[in-house]
């Protein structure tokens, strides 16, 4: 189903992009036979069907869903079904389990070495997505004239981003739909805290995944000179690192 939304009178289902949790176009998503968003990220990023791979690799994730779902309907009291389906529609974000729990249920017996494997990957990023969606949350009851508000918050999400990398969690994988956002808030946080290894690092790291996208252009060359001003302000000033926290 393609969805025009153009804010045209003549057009149906004008408030679907922001009903199904979209921020922008296109928006590409599955959806099970409720209308209920299955699939929004594969492991390319946000899913987009752009080759039969792709969008096979997809529909089998999708699958593996709806055939879970089928085997709970058929064996309520299948428990290696019944946990392998919580997981799934956690990473999948079609239902809310905690997390304490899906790491008890990751260890049944039953559970697939590769739905093991995924479920790690995912476990790996939570935190940092915890900490977007978080920010996307706010930022949205921030009214757009409030620049310093929404800068406010974007400083903050920049600390706790910083502080997840210092921790050793850190996105390698350019495919991974939060790649970007993750190292910019890098940098933002390194920048604010005068971390000039870890800049330089988010820096060079953004650049080399995004430099060939005309569209984030300035924003590289901005990152650029800000880098660059950073390291002046430390070289005439050594001690302002330690001080803020960072670190050389």
């Amino acid at each position: 189903y393609v969805n025009i939304s153009a804010q045209l009178s003549d057009k149906p289902d004008q408030g679907l992009l922001r009903a199904i949790g979209a921020r922008s176009f296109p928006t590409c998503v599955i959806m099970d036979s409720q209308g209920k968003v299955i699939l929004r990220n594969d492991t390319a990023g946000a899913f987009r069907p752009t080759s039969e791979t792709r969008l096979r690799g997809s529909l089998q994730v999708v699958q593996e869903l709806i055939d879970l779902r089928q085997a709970v309907k058929k064996d309520p009291g299948n428990q290696s079904s019944l946990g392998a389906l919580k997981i799934v529609e956690a990473i999948l974000e079609v239902q809310s389990t905690p997390i304490q729990q899906l790491d008890q249920l990751i260890e049944q017996p039953g559970i697939s070495d590769s739905l093991r494997q995924r479920y790690q990957r995912w476990r790996g990023v939570k935190p940092i997505s915890k900490v977007l969606q978080d920010y996307v949350a706010i930022v949205r009851t921030i009214p757009r004239s409030d620049t310093a508000g929404r800068g406010r918050e974007f400083q903050i999400a920049a600390g706790k981003i910083l502080e997840l990398h210092r921790q050793g969690l850190e996105l390698k994988d350019p495919r991974v739909g939060i790649y970007s956002d993750y190292w910019r808030l890098v940098f933002e946080g390194a920048l604010t805290q005068k971390d000039l290894p870890v800049a330089r690092k988010a820096h060079e790291i953004y650049r080399k995944a995004f430099g060939s996208r005309p569209e984030l252009k300035s924003r590289i060359d901005r990152m650029s000179v800000r880098l660059g001003q950073l390291k002046k302000s430390l070289e005439k000033d050594p001690a302002a690192s330690q001080q803020d926290g960072g670190r050389r």
